[in-house]
């Protein structure tokens, strides 16, 4: 019954914000554990219908998360894109879901408390224009730049 009414709400929303922290380089175990059960093999694809095929076409998506690092740290082994190409291209994109430039505030717990107000206001001024915004193009190139 939990799960009908989950998929219920997947199928009404136009947009889908997944927002939480980033732990070891991954959405935390129970969202993982919700798109499990809640995004299975004939509500959210089907083999013949997956990527721009998806069953779950004609909605956006949108990753938002904390680090526990700095910008600069992820940049060292490579890009952030790299851990998004999982959650992104193989869920969202796979579902048919089209995604959205990902919202990532680094560290949030090591920077000023002015600096936190920056980030959230960044991210309310975003909420507002969300709908302007092209998705990406969830291609390789987009992710192995």
């Amino acid at each position: 019954k939990d799960l009908v009414e989950e998929q219920k709400k997947v199928q009404e929303a136009d947009l889908l914000i997944f927002q939480f922290p980033l732990f070891w380089f991954s959405m935390p175990a129970i969202l993982k554990g919700w798109m499990d059960r809640v995004l299975v093999q004939g509500f959210a694809y089907d083999l013949s219908k997956s990527y721009d095929g998806g069953l779950l076409q004609g909605k956006l998506s949108l990753f938002s998360f904390t680090t526990g690092g700095t910008k600069e740290k992820y940049a060292i082994r490579g890009d952030v894109r790299y851990l998004l190409w999982p959650m992104q291209h193989g869920i969202m994109h796979f579902c048919g879901v089209k995604v959205l430039e990902p919202h990532i505030c680094y560290a949030p717990e090591n920077v000023s408390e002015e600096k936190r107000k920056e980030m959230l206001t960044a991210w309310t001024q975003r909420l507002k224009s969300l709908w302007k915004e092209e998705p990406i193009n969830c291609s390789p190139e987009w992710y192995f730049k």
